[in-house]
């Protein structure tokens, strides 16, 4: 087997190259010898994808070990073994029978990453993601090498992450080029008398045809004069009926695994006034931010022009991420939030980023949800999704 013949769409040797040259270039900048990152997810899992091409899957920790003169080294549960034909840039993949659900079987992991270490005796060592490094980890190597220096350097790689290739937008591309495709075919798929989950699997079933890798979706629907709001798989048994508005978000990856993420508002006949009245609101709310999408700005600064927009008209402001850099994550930094306790992004805008804005409007008698990708230039925003800023008529 090969890359070529069981994956729709690896990513070339060439990127993964330029991608090696850039952590070993900040790891020598930093004077580290070994950077390690973990992953155990899809669709907040990133780390490990970029560095490897392979995914972090199904809850299971996958460690990179990544020297500064060698080919990196993988630790990875034997439940899920990683064929040869795979491996790009890698030594050795350690494989051990551990699970996170089965604590006892935690020191068998960490004996693979520590026996590692030892031989390679570095001096200092980078991590990366300490949000997704889990906290056993963390200590367990801390407490072991207490004569090894252990460096934070999340903050310069997440800039080098952020910062698309050419052959990293032309997945990001495709990929809304898919979701675009969904929105057209939408009239065909919904009906008065489906439930929502009916209505979303084959939301999810027309995507993976298209060639998507992995899906999130959402979906509310409601009477005009009552909001929506946005459910779960656990909370789609709604009966859809005539008359009825709604929104559809998808958050799904396109072959290659890259991220964009887009939601539109639909109805069934045109849509009450409320419901019209704050979708205007929240597209013009979305192009005025798009408009500041320049290199240099500050993301905070974004969510304040919209806050201040949407509170000017009535509506209301957004507290949570009002958007966000997207990859391999379907959150990546820059995030675009208000200002609050738990951290302020400090991470500005640049020219490469793939940013996702997406309004939400939501009160009593009507929710909102407009959501497209933008692509960072020198000279400003150009929007990826094609399908026009309206509310679509069934």
């Amino acid at each position: 087997m090969t890359n070529n013949e069981r994956i729709r769409r690896p990513i070339s040797d060439r990127e993964l190259e330029r991608r090696w040259q850039e952590v070993r270039r900040l790891m020598k900048e930093k004077e580290v010898q070994l950077v390690f990152t973990q992953g155990n997810n899809v669709h907040l899992g990133g780390y490990v994808r970029w560095f490897t091409d392979i995914p972090a899957e199904y809850n299971f920790h996958m460690t990179v070990l990544f020297p500064v003169e060698e080919e990196m080294t993988l630790v990875r549960t034997s439940a899920s073994p990683i064929p040869q034909w795979a491996l790009r840039g890698v030594k050795e993949v350690m494989y051990a029978p551990f699970a996170p659900t089965l604590n006892y079987t935690a020191g068998e992991e960490m004996a693979l990453i520590k026996n590692y270490i030892r031989k390679m005796k570095p001096d200092r060592i980078g991590y990366i993601g300490s949000g997704m490094i889990t906290a056993g980890a963390m200590s367990a190597l801390t407490e072991e090498f207490t004569d090894i220096e252990f460096v934070d350097i999340t903050d310069e790689f997440d800039l080098i992450k952020a910062l698309k290739s050419q052959e990293e937008m032309e997945f990001i591309r495709e990929t809304a080029r898919i979701q675009d495709l969904v929105w057209a075919a939408l009239p065909a798929m919904i009906k008065p008398g489906m439930y929502e989950y009916q209505f979303r699997s084959q939301v999810m079933e027309l995507l993976m045809n298209l060639g998507s890798e992995e899906h999130l979706l959402f979906v509310g629907t409601a009477e005009p004069g009552k909001a929506c709001g946005l459910s779960t798989f656990q909370y789609a048994n709604r009966r859809i009926k005539e008359g009825d508005y709604g929104i559809l978000l998808m958050e799904v990856s396109g072959p290659g695994g890259y991220y964009c993420e887009s939601a539109r508002n639909f109805s069934f006949g045109e849509p009450y006034k409320e419901m019209a009245d704050a979708w205007e609101v929240a597209k013009k709310g979305q192009q005025l931010t798009a408009d500041l999408l320049t290199p240099g700005r500050d993301s905070g600064e974004i969510v304040q022009v919209y806050n201040q927009f949407v509170s000017d008209l009535g509506y209301s402001q957004e507290g949570r991420l009002y958007g966000h850099s997207q990859g391999y994550d379907l959150v990546e930094r820059p995030a675009f939030m208000a200002y609050n306790h738990n951290g302020v992004e400090t991470m500005k805008i640049c020219a490469g980023m793939n940013c996702s804005l997406h309004p939400y409007l939501i009160d009593d008698v009507q929710t909102v949800y407009i959501n497209d990708n933008y692509y960072v230039t020198e000279n400003g925003a150009e929007k990826i999704h094609q399908t026009p800023p309206e509310i679509i008529i069934l």
